[in-house]
């Protein structure tokens, strides 16, 4: 059975955003430019380049003073919210527009990922995309997923955070190597939905550790409370957001999907193993392998900024040229570092393709999310 290729999605190289350089738009127009003595052939290229600048031109225009929609479809002080505020200010500044980030949540990102799908295909209304949860869920079957992954408008990705695996200070649990002998269940709180969701059911049932769910939390800020109200002992969820708990001891991690890059994120984590060093604990089967190494890639697939199928070429272009500027703004690399969230950029382009492998490819996760 296929799984996700994972040469494609997990192990990309990333462009640093340090590194990221802008083409001016004179040397473009240098490129294409063409004297009076050009052939026929020539001509027709440089006629059809004029063309384009010209379209590009005009998509530029129309971004000037408008004001943009950015939906993060959850609730203020999640990944999604995070990364949507974060990277707002410098793309409305490299647009010349107003980003405004609204939130819809509901549905673990289904609800605001719909709103935004069922916008007009202007550029005017964008979201932060969940594919690992999104794609998990189609996998799964459940309804009320109302868009087409592998049509909508990718504009890049601006990074992505590792999640992570936690236990209550007084569970009785310092290392996930004990769960591995577990014999009574353990209890998880569990958003119905995304990506931590697909985390839990993946991990939990591929390394054959008993548990319960106990759901119900339609947002990870309920899902913290809960968790800190002793409804369950265990949570997978994205690491920024729990940041503070573990910070304050009202947490400990016990495994994360990788190693996290900033040192805020490192020192939260503690002595917490990655999920490619947990594969080493025990002997897992081939497929039980796969399917933890495609929902690994699938983790890495999101917090993807886009907008409803069907946006214009020209003004797609323009969308992800200020969104790769404002990935290298230092505005945005000071508040990435303030709140904890990585930056990595990843162009649209890329993550277009990378999203439509994902979709074609067969999955093996399908046993766990399913059950």
């Amino acid at each position: 059975m296929k799984t996700i290729n994972l040469s494609k999605i997990k192990l990309r190289k990333r462009v640093s955003v340090m590194g990221i350089g802008v083409a001016a738009a004179g040397m473009l127009l240098a490129a294409c430019g063409s004297g009076s003595t050009t052939s026929s052939s020539t001509s027709s290229t440089s006629s059809g380049s004029t063309a384009t600048t010209s379209a590009t031109a005009a998509a530029a225009a129309y971004f000037k003073g408008k004001t943009i929609t950015l939906i993060a479809p959850d609730n203020p002080g999640g990944d999604f919210d995070l990364y949507a505020r974060i990277v707002a200010p410098a793309l409305g500044k490299y647009l010349g527009a107003t980003v405004n980030v609204e939130n819809v949540n509901g549905g673990g990102t289904v609800v605001g990922t719909n709103q935004m799908a069922a916008a007009s295909p202007n550029g005017l209304t964008l979201g932060v995309v969940n594919f690992g949860g999104d794609e998990a869920s189609l996998i799964e079957k459940k309804t009320g997923q109302n868009f087409n992954l592998a049509k909508l408008s990718y504009i890049g990705q601006p990074g992505s955070s590792p999640s992570v695996f936690i236990t209550q200070p007084n569970s009785g649990f310092s290392s996930f190597k004990q769960l591995l002998s577990v014999k009574t269940p353990i209890k998880v709180v569990d958003v119905r939905n995304g990506t931590g969701d697909m985390m839990n059911r993946v991990v939990l049932g591929a390394f054959n550790i008993p548990h319960t769910f106990i759901t119900g939390f339609t947002s990870v800020s309920a899902l913290k409370q809960g968790f800190l109200a002793g409804d369950g002992q265990f949570a997978f969820e994205n690491l920024p957001p729990f940041r503070s708990m573990l910070d304050g001891g009202q947490a400990k991690a016990l495994l994360t999907t990788f190693e996290p890059t900033l040192p805020t994120l490192k020192k939260a984590v503690g002595s917490a193993i990655t999920l490619s060093q947990a594969l080493k604990l025990t002997t897992l089967t081939s497929a039980q392998s796969a399917a933890v190494k495609e929902a690994l890639a699938l983790s890495n697939v999101t917090f993807d900024f886009a907008g409803p199928a069907g946006i214009p070429s020209a003004r797609l272009a323009v969308l992800r040229e200020a969104f790769k500027k404002a990935l290298a703004d230092p505005s945005t690399i000071a508040a990435a570092n303030k709140e904890g969230e990585p930056l990595s950029y990843t162009s649209g382009a890329t993550v277009t393709s990378e999203i439509q492998t994902a979709i074609s490819q067969a999955s093996t996760i399908s046993t766990y999310v399913n059950g």
